[in-house]
């Protein structure tokens, strides 16, 4: 059999050819039952819909641009998984774009994805000095959704969580256990919006509880386990090492458990250690990881879910929702004893 077209696949079912496009495009509105038998008979004929033509005809994109810092982290990944599961369910496809903590390269994907004129913007959090970028081009009439961050603005939709709240409370869990020298190992809080307010988190705890913050204890660094095992390494190597580490990813946090061990400290006996994210791994390590649940893959379920509901409505509206996390206490924290 050659290649069959849309026509031709209509015929062969016995339905039109709108109610055949609209299986594909717009799957919602067709009976389940009806998209089924389409469905059947496009696998069973090889059919293979052709989405640009179909966008192309009706002057609209069914194209999300999604923009992730890295997608090494398996936490990102989990947002990517119910982005695509909740896209798919919509007929929407995806692109994504890597940004690698590069204000550089961020602003180019984002200027891409509004030159390609995508239906919307899924932004895992943005750089700092972005946020007139990101607001031109919502006034464009290409919505945007930020996860990963509560943020001050009035005009940009937003599912994420309060990192400052979170590591507030992280810090505070330690400061509980009698800990006044609390090293922090953290993300490019220099770049990134919601690192800085996890910085800020972990100041405010510390100076509401009389403690002084000194800033040799905080180690910036890029998001990896080696980097994670350096900045440990190195807070371990002061005069006057932490008795308690807040690493504020767990990807940093079990590079720093490897730093602990090359530095012949126990943790949690000679050092307590956190981690902030609660991915797979962290529950697993020795000592599993005390650490910060950030609710991943909800958000990127809700922000597909806000971000169709802002393109099927075609007018600009804010919505805004914040996740809680939740504390994880696991063993690799104990109380100070001096």
């Amino acid at each position: 059999m050659g290649k069959v077209g849309m026509k031709q696949l209509a015929e062969m079912i016995g339905m039109s050819a709108s109610t055949v496009s609209r299986a594909f495009r717009s799957p919602h509105l067709v009976h389940p039952k009806t998209r089924e038998r389409i469905l059947q008979v496009a696998r069973e004929t090889e059919y293979i819909y052709d989405a640009a033509a179909g966008d192309f005809s009706r002057k609209i994109s069914t194209v999300i641009g999604v923009l992730v810092p890295t997608t090494k982290r398996s936490l990102f990944s989990e947002s990517l998984l119910a982005i695509q599961d909740k896209t798919q369910e919509k007929n929407f496809s995806v692109i994504i774009g890597n940004t690698k903590y590069d204000s550089a390269v961020e602003a180019h994907l984002l200027k891409q994805f509004q030159g390609r004129r995508v239906a919307g913007m899924i932004l895992t959090g943005f750089g700092l000095g972005h946020e007139k970028l990101v607001e031109d081009i919502i006034k464009s009439g290409i919505p945007c959704v930020v996860i990963w961050e509560k943020l001050d603005s009035d005009v940009i939709s937003y599912v994420g969580f309060d990192n400052y709240k979170a590591a507030y409370s992280i810090t505070k869990y330690l400061i509980s256990l009698r800990h006044r020298r609390i090293g922090l190992i953290i993300g490019p809080y220099s770049k990134m919006g919601r690192t800085r307010k996890r910085l800020e988190g972990y100041r405010a705890a510390l100076t509401d509880h009389g403690i002084a913050v000194d800033m040799s204890l905080v180690v910036e660094k890029d998001l990896d386990l080696l980097e994670g095992k350096q900045g440990m390494i190195r807070l371990l190597g002061l005069e006057q090492p932490p008795t308690a580490v807040f690493a504020a990813s767990d990807t940093l946090a079990i590079g720093a458990l490897a730093g602990a061990r090359e530095m012949g400290c126990r943790v949690p006996d000679d050092v307590s250690l956190v981690g902030f994210d609660n991915i797979e791994f962290a529950a697993y390590c020795e000592p599993p990881l005390t650490t910060i649940r950030i609710p991943a893959y909800q958000m990127g379920q809700l922000a597909v879910r806000t971000l169709l509901e802002i393109i099927e409505k075609g007018t600009p509206e804010t919505h805004q929702y914040c996740l809680e996390t939740d504390l994880i206490i696991r063993d690799s924290c104990a109380e100070f004893k001096s």
